[in-house]
């Protein structure tokens, strides 16, 4: 096994606080051209746990999961590894963050290079820190290959001789070589089959077990996030609306929004509560966010309070926060 750093602090990884906005074209819309991608986002995130981060495509999760990463700088607020902020690391504390935290990329066909060999870009992380020879890097490369179900004698092909499902767990693979204690994994199965992804989900479990790993895992998908998180974190618009342990998330929940995510997901049984959409209209556009609650305008619980006042996300059960004026009318 693969040697792990130890960690004492509960919480390996938070987000204290962050924005990120983006310069757009002006529009009659959003005359000021700012597109909101993650709006005052405060999180947690638990040593060897497995957060979920779920939400509609441009939500901003992926922005989200990038400065949680720190591979994207948030325009206010910080990110703070075992207590300290990324900011205030000296260069080998960044050096060593970098190392144990890795990100496992949304598209496995465009984040190798096609012109590397897929053991060298295994051990590509390995020679960015500086660990082990060649010949200690090849072994390493060789067991991680075997652990994540590629033939070694695969060490010297090229990316494109991969289906899908290879390319990421050679992805997989790269993350692991550092022997990292956190990786971020975006969308990590959102462009292969379904037979694949169950392959993969099973695989990032098994991983986590044996690697003492801490999960963060990104998806539109609430049904992937359900068979692998601890904890489920539900995003609209920029914001947290709702965050919960995923058992009781999917058990009862407490946001409209989370309740249309659930609706969507497909069901054997159509008589179920759930078995037509729910959810109106299309999402609005981040450079013009609605007032009051952001979800109002697609919500079948609004009220007029619901366009004037910003339900504030609070505490509505025990270790479950919400963002709605109405959680008491979802069943």
């Amino acid at each position: 096994m693969l040697e792990m750093p130890m960690t004492t602090d509960d919480n390996i990884l938070s987000g204290r606080n962050l924005y990120k906005r983006y310069q757009m074209k002006r529009s009659a819309s959003s005359p000021t051209g700012l597109l909101t991608a993650i709006d005052g986002i405060n999180l947690e995130i638990a040593s060897g746990k497995s957060l979920g981060i779920a939400g509609e495509s441009g939500c901003g999760k992926s922005t989200l999961g990038k400065i949680l990463a720190g591979l994207l700088q948030a325009d206010s607020g910080e990110v703070r590894y075992l207590g300290k902020s990324l900011a205030s690391l000296s260069p080998d504390e960044q050096l060593s963050f970098r190392r144990h935290t890795q990100m496992i990329f949304q598209d496995p066909f465009s984040s190798l290079n096609p012109r590397m060999r897929i053991g060298d870009i295994i051990a590509e992380p390995l020679v960015i820190s500086g660990i082990g020879s060649a010949n200690a890097r090849l072994r390493t490369v060789e067991t991680i290959m075997s652990t994540v179900g590629l033939p070694q004698e695969h060490y010297n092909r090229f990316p494109h001789e991969f289906s899908g499902g290879q390319r990421q767990r050679i992805g997989i693979a790269r993350a692991l070589a550092a022997s990292p204690s956190i990786i971020i994994a975006d969308e990590p199965v959102s462009s292969l089959d379904i037979s694949i992804q169950a392959q993969i989900i099973n695989l990032l479990q098994a991983m986590k077990a044996e690697y003492r790993l801490t999960l963060v895992i990104i998806s539109h998908d609430l049904s992937v996030l359900r068979h692998i998180c601890d904890q489920v974190v539900i995003m609209y618009l920029g914001i947290v609306v709702e965050c919960a342990p995923a058992d009781e998330l999917f058990r009862r929940c407490l946001h409209p929004y989370t309740e249309a995510l659930l609706a969507a997901i497909p069901r054997i049984d159509r008589g179920s509560r759930h078995s037509t959409p729910i959810l109106k209209d299309d999402l609005p556009s981040p450079m013009a966010i609605p007032s009051g609650c952001r979800f109002h305008p697609r919500c079948r619980y609004a009220q007029e309070i619901c366009s004037a006042e910003v339900p504030p996300l609070e505490e509505k059960q025990c270790s479950r926060l919400a963002s709605c004026h109405f959680s008491n009318n979802i069943y």
